[in-house]
């Protein structure tokens, strides 16, 4: 969010950084819709403070009210049905400064503590992915962290890999994940 190549253009960091309820005007068509949508509920409503600063119950109830109001406005729109994915998961573990438990086995790279935080990965995290290409009730047993996460958005975008994305073990989601049927991605960019 912070990146110079966002904060330095004011014009288009105002028209592309924007509050939630835009959403609701962007999600009636496909060609409203944004390709790609980057959600952070507050403090109150992302599982994380409980009770809120305002006296909403926050922790669990609240993130659980969050997603009962967005998941499904965003499932109905024509840009999901087409060929959209929603990726609802985590920051971190319960706790993440004592939880060494980040995937992935035998990784390390993507296991070595850094200041503040034990495992690169988040620790031990679950996510629930939603989109055409997956099978209802589809679940995998691969290890996959936010270094996967990343890397699987950089495939399906066609962008170089970033920082521990660019590790061998972060390895994009695979048909154990996309069970209907693989999306296609954009080639990738190469040098020169």
């Amino acid at each position: 969010m912070y990146f110079h190549s966002v904060i330095d253009d004011q014009t288009e960091c105002d028209d592309r950084v924007v509050n939630l309820e835009q959403l609701d005007t962007d999600l009636q068509s496909v060609g409203t819709t944004p390709n790609f949508a980057f959600i952070t509920p507050n403090l109150c409503h992302d599982g994380h403070d409980a009770p809120c600063a305002n006296d909403e119950p926050g922790g669990l109830e609240s993130i659980n009210g969050f997603l009962q109001e967005w998941v499904p406005r965003i499932l109905a729109s024509p840009a999901f049905k087409q060929d959209g994915l929603l990726i609802v998961t985590f920051d971190e573990a319960d706790n993440f400064t004592t939880d060494a438990s980040a995937c992935c086995s035998g990784s390390p790279t993507l296991n070595t503590p850094l200041p503040g935080i034990t495992g690169l990965g988040g620790g031990r995290v679950g996510a629930v992915l939603l989109s055409p290409f997956i099978a209802p009730g589809t679940v995998s047993q691969t290890e996959y962290n936010h270094y996967s996460l990343l890397h699987s958005v950089e495939d399906i975008f066609g962008l170089p890999y970033l920082g521990f994305a660019d590790d061998d073990q972060a390895r994009s989601f695979g048909a154990d994940v996309f069970t209907r049927r693989l999306p296609v991605f954009p080639a990738r960019p190469t040098d020169g």
